[in-house]
């Protein structure tokens, strides 16, 4: 359920992080939403790390293995967002689809691969 939580308030964070970049201050769209996913890593790195997972491992490993997921979704979340874009959809709704899509795959990982230790 946090993992649930900060996943939410991570993409709430990434879509009005897109939306302010994109919608308001005219960035190239790829390019924002790169931006938007910086932004929300921090937030969801954090969160996840102290209260999803409550872990008290090394914090640079976890960050390391943490930067490569997130490396792995940014290209993806580029690609999808612009290809569902070039489809038609409007910009916000593929990128809801793509982090809706993304999220399952990030759980798994996180629980088997990044925050292996403390896990509530």
């Amino acid at each position: 359920m946090r993992f649930l939580i900060v996943g939410g308030l991570s993409a709430i964070t990434d879509t009005s992080a897109l939306y302010l970049f994109h919608g308001v201050l005219g960035v190239w769209l790829p390019f924002a939403t790169v931006l938007a996913f910086a932004v929300a890593f921090v937030v969801n790195f954090g969160l996840n790390r102290a209260w999803s997972f409550g872990s008290t491992g090394d914090v640079g490993g976890q960050a390391w293995r943490y930067l490569l997921l997130v490396l792995v979704n940014l290209a993806l979340t580029v690609a999808l967002v612009q290809g569902l874009t070039w489809a038609g959809l409007p910009y916000l709704v593929a990128k809801v689809l793509t982090t809706g899509g993304l999220a399952v795959l990030n759980l798994f990982v996180s629980r088997r691969w990044i925050f292996t230790d403390g896990q509530r």
